[in-house]
């Protein structure tokens, strides 16, 4: 007769398992990640990049989603990445600790908000700043021009009132 397994081999068998894909998930990424700052295809991304921090291009166009690749985070290296919209507001803030976590990636759309008074599309149009304060890293800069991606009309929508 055989032995049920112990509820405690289950769960280090599923735990092992989730950190598998995890470092999976994660290597898959920054392969992608140093393969196309390796390629000088040009229908590939122009990365920008200040240390650990780079995002996929320079321009985007409206609708578009803002990739952010970290990689080689120092465990010394604390603090927030701060989002600058074209006005100087703050339109997003992401934490980060290199003890914690060396790599990681974020997607953030720049997008209409009543709170930061950018209440028509044309208010994300412009130069965009990502800084990162207590660091040594410079800021990293892009712009969102005044071009849609097909169907973003349907996706950002003025605010009234603002």
């Amino acid at each position: 007769m055989k032995k049920p397994k112990s509820r405690k081999k289950k769960n280090a068998s599923n735990a092992i398992i989730v950190v598998i894909i995890i470092v999976s998930i994660s290597s898959a990424a920054i392969y992608f990640y140093n393969q196309q700052k390796m390629s000088g295809d040009s229908n590939t991304a122009q990365w920008v990049t200040s240390g650990p921090f780079s995002i996929t291009n320079g321009t985007y166009r409206l609708d578009d989603n803002v990739f952010m690749v970290v990689t080689g985070l120092k465990p010394t290296d604390v603090g927030k990445i701060v989002v600058h919209d074209p006005k100087g507001g703050i339109f997003t803030q992401i934490p980060f600790n290199g003890t914690l976590k060396s790599d990681f990636n974020y997607f953030f759309k720049p997008n209409t908000e009543k709170i930061e008074k950018l209440c028509t599309p044309q208010d994300l149009v412009g130069n965009w700043t990502i800084d990162f304060p207590g660091t040594s890293y410079g800021p990293i800069h892009f712009r969102v021009i005044n071009e849609w991606v097909q169907g973003g009309q349907a996706e950002i929508k003025p605010i009234t009132p603002c």
